[in-house]
Formats: structure tokens, sequence, C-alpha cells
């Protein structure tokens, strides 16, 4: 009996392991991996030229290598912040095109309630 909750103990245990899942609080997901990106030396300068312009503030975005050039991905606030980081990858970028794949996501417009005024 003892041999046989050991064994099925240790399957399960192997298993869980083959098959790339995890515990959590109690509850079993299984893991994803995320997607890997292809960067070089050029991406990683783009990246941190777009980090340091303070233009782009509340922006989030990625340069990675594209089959005929470098492709932008991420999110920023406002159209300029989309344009400014394509130009500032053009000015860095000596064969091939940018790919401008940014989203532009406005932030949320705080609801303000008006207060009641006495009459």
């Amino acid at each position: 009996m003892r041999k046989t909750l050991i064994s099925s103990i240790l399957l399960i245990s192997i298993t869980w392991l083959i098959s790339g899942c995890s515990a959590t609080n109690g509850t079993i997901t299984a893991t994803k991996k995320a997607p890997t990106r292809v960067t070089n030396f050029l991406t990683r300068d783009i990246e941190k030229k777009l980090n340091h312009c303070k233009e782009l503030e509340g922006s989030n975005i990625y340069a990675e290598v594209a089959p005929n050039g470098i492709l932008l991905t991420g999110t920023t606030i406002t159209e300029k912040q989309k344009y400014l980081a394509s130009a500032i990858a053009n000015s860095l970028v000596k064969k091939g095109t940018v790919i401008n794949r940014i989203a532009v996501i406005k932030p949320k417009a705080k609801q303000t309630i008006p207060m009641k005024t006495k009459k």
C-alpha cells in the first residue's frame, strides 16, 4: 500500500514537471513562455535613446529585428510620441526600414462630479 502511494505521488509529480504546469495558491495553471524578441546592438541602442527621451514619458516602446529593418512595437499616449519614436529609430537605422506598429492608447479621463450649489 505504501509503495503504491509513493509511486502514485512520484508519477503525478513527474507528469506535472514534464507538462510544464506550476502550482500557485493551490491552483494548477499551465505556464506560458513569453514570446522571444530578436534583438541586436542596434535595437538596444534604439531602445536606450527612446528611454532617455523626456518627450516619450509614459510610453512603452520596444525595438526588434524585422526581415527588412527594425520593428517598433508598444504603446504611447499621443500620436506625437508615436511619430517621434519613429523619427528617433530612423535616425539610427542605416540600412532597411523602420516599421512602426506602436499603438496610441489615450489615458481614461477622470470623471468629475459637479458639486451641488445652494440656491
